[in-house]
């Protein structure tokens, strides 16, 4: 037995934590190659998309489907409150670190609690923009064509979601 233990020797402190960055790299890189060549879009609501979406509230969608989804899509339910099923979902979306966008179609939607909680909001409406970003900011929003085809729809929406740095206004 070992006088000393293994997380205070230069093994854990140095070669197990580089190992960690390392998988944690390979996970992200795996991520970033499955997005690019066949993207999953997780649905949360009867979302006005073009593109096929994984319903992640069905009776036959297990636990880790959230995990493989590149980004989740939710739209306003008709309660004003969020729903007790879509909270596991956004809760394991947390978790695995995948984005939630919420489409917004009025005003009104922004009073849904569901606002405070996603990543990112979209909306069909050019001319509501402004509104989204002076709530969530420049970062966190945009214009999502309702008539655009599959691909540019899923590259909107992977496009919003890669952005983590704060978009520079124009002066």
């Amino acid at each position: 037995m070992p006088d000393k233990p293994v997380d205070t020797t230069w093994v854990g402190t140095r070669v197990l934590p580089a190992a960690r960055r390392l998988k944690r790299a390979g996970r992200q890189l795996g991520r970033r190659a499955r997005s690019a060549v066949a993207p999953r879009l997780g649905s949360l609501g009867a979302v006005p998309l073009n593109v096929t979406t994984i319903g992640l509230t069905a009776a036959g969608s297990g636990s880790g489907q959230v995990g493989r989804c590149g980004v989740v899509v939710l739209s306003v339910p008709k309660d004003p409150q969020i729903p007790a099923q879509w909270r596991k979902i956004l809760i394991e979306a947390e978790q695995h670190s995948v984005p939630t966008v919420l489409i917004v179609d009025s005003v009104q939607d922004l009073e849904h609690p569901l606002a405070a909680v996603v990543t990112h909001l979209m909306t069909p409406e050019p001319t509501m923009l402004q509104t989204l970003r002076d709530f969530a900011g420049a970062e966190r929003t945009a214009v999502l064509d309702p008539l655009a085809g599959k691909r540019e729809q899923t590259h909107a929406l992977f496009a919003l979601t890669r952005v983590h740095t704060p978009v520079e206004p124009n002066a």
